[in-house]
Parts: C-alpha cells; sequence; structure tokens
C-alpha cells in the first residue's frame, strides 16, 4: 500500500459518467486500481446522497471510498456506512427562497438526506427525477418542513435560463449574506449554506483523513465544480468543460467524459 496516500474528487454528470449516465470501463478499471494501492477515491456532487450511490453502484464502493453529496456539504463514508460531516441550511432562511421562487412561477425544490421536499406536482418535477431517484413529498406550504434539517434549495427552468438569471439578481441582495448561489448547469439555479461548497468538502476530507492538500486532485466540468478545483492541489477540468473552467484549471483532459478523461487523470496525477 502506498505510505503517500494522494485523494481524487470527481464531479458525476459530464465527468465521471458518460451522457448516458454510465461509467466507462476504463474509469471503472482505473478507480478500482487506485483504490486497492491505498489512494482515496471521492464522489464530489451536487446530487443527493442516494442518487451519487445508485449511479455508481457498479463500483462498489467501499474501503477507501466516499461520497461528498449536496455540492460538497454532506461527506459520507462509503465503507462505515456513515455520514461524517453535515452543513445544513438555515431553515428559516431556505424556506423563505422557496417562497419568493414560487411567488416567481418557477419551480421550486428543497433537499433532506431522504429527499425531495416541493410544492409543485409538475412535469418538471418528473423530468428531474429521471435521473435522481428520490422519494418526494409533496407539500402544500413551505411552513411543513419548518423542521426538516435542508441542504440545498433549487430553481428549475428547462426553458428559459433568462428567467432564473434574472430571479438570481433580483435576490441577490437578500441572499448573499448566508447563501453561495450559482447555477450547476443552465437549468439549475442553486442554494447552498456559505462557507460550504465543493471546495471546502476537498479542504474537510483532506483534514479528516491527514492528507496534505497538495496531494489532492479534483475534476470537474462545470461552474459549481470550481471551488474543488481551485481548492485541491492539481485542478482539472474535462475536455468537454465550460471554458471558464478550463481557464482557472492547471490540467484539461484530452479525453472527454465519454472516453476515459478520469482513467487519464489517475493514471496522470495519481497512480
Amino acid at each position: 500500500m502506498s505510505t503517500d496516500r494522494k485523494i481524487l474528487f470527481t464531479d458525476l454528470d459530464e465527468t465521471l459518467l458518460t451522457t448516458d449516465k454510465k461509467i466507462c470501463s476504463e474509469n471503472v478499471k482505473a478507480i478500482r486500481k487506485m483504490v486497492e494501492a491505498g489512494h482515496i477515491f471521492a464522489i464530489n456532487t451536487g446530487r443527493p446522497y442516494n442518487a451519487a450511490a445508485k449511479l455508481t453502484k457498479d463500483l462498489n464502493l467501499g474501503k477507501n471510498c466516499y461520497i461528498l453529496s449536496f455540492h460538497g456539504t454532506n461527506v459520507y463514508d462509503c465503507y462505515q456506512n456513515k455520514v461524517i460531516n453535515a452543513n445544513y441550511l438555515h431553515t428559516e432562511k431556505a424556506i423563505k427562497i422557496l417562497k419568493d421562487i414560487d411567488k416567481e412561477g418557477i419551480h421550486s425544490q428543497t433537499f433532506t438526506f431522504d429527499g425531495i421536499y416541493t410544492t409543485c406536482d409538475d412535469d418538471i418535477m418528473v423530468e428531474y427525477n429521471k435521473y435522481t431517484f428520490e422519494p418526494v413529498n409533496f407539500v402544500n406550504d413551505y411552513d411543513e418542513i419548518k423542521e426538516k434539517k435542508l441542504y440545498k434549495v433549487m430553481a428549475i427552468d428547462f426553458n428559459d435560463h433568462d428567467r432564473l438569471d434574472a430571479f438570481q439578481n433580483k435576490y441577490i441582495d437578500e441572499t448573499q449574506t448566508d447563501f453561495n448561489t450559482f447555477f450547476s448547469c443552465p437549468e439549475y439555479l442553486e442554494y447552498t449554506l456559505k462557507g460550504a461548497d465543493k471546495g471546502d468538502g476537498v479542504k474537510f476530507l483532506a483534514g479528516h483523513l491527514g492528507i496534505s492538500i497538495d496531494n489532492t486532485v479534483a475534476v470537474g466540468d462545470e461552474g459549481n465544480d470550481m471551488p474543488m478545483i481551485k481548492a485541491a492541489g492539481v485542478g482539472v477540468c474535462m475536455n468537454n468543460g465550460f471554458f471558464k473552467v478550463k481557464d482557472i484549471a492547471d490540467y484539461v483532459t484530452e479525453n472527454d467524459n465519454n472516453n476515459g478523461g478520469i482513467a487519464e487523470v489517475i493514471h496522470k496525477f495519481i497512480l
């Protein structure tokens, strides 16, 4: 086993996963090889824990494997089968955002560890949950979830990004103090706890395991991956990633998410 352990943090969508939400064989082999060598494999995703676990079930995540879900705000030890760190939203303030989204006629939803809560029983909810697999709890009013521990808030519009952008700008003054606000893709406007993002997840797990930040590698493709790419010792953008992410990365892969981009990173920086 290696005495100089490294951690690989990887986003899921358009990074580890192919376009059809699979993991290519090259990536599977490389991940198993690095874990067997004693290195740490950590998924760092905006998705809920349950979705991340189901999408990666073929990896048989166990020893030396972690899932950082909800943009790094929940850290799960796959070997011990338990949460080792959690950062929740301010519930009352999160409910205020949810009500504001509803007021603008935009689809709104929020997450606990166990599922989605929403006032919106619509086609957007059905489409969103095709690859999320989360239990959905419909409520008449978000005041019904005052006792819940919430990880993130989402506003979703599959057809009009400008509408989401206008909402973000309209409410930026009242949200920027307590929340990170960002687009994980053009259709998803998200809110997480200020000071708790994918980059903070990188720092937490490295500290928890006693591994130097210099020995961490983070790979992503979207704007919400930028905090972890900046935080890691080596920040990598996928070949298929956005130009703004490529601009801040230390390395851009030659292969994309459909052709073993993660395996390339593992062989270049981990093994």
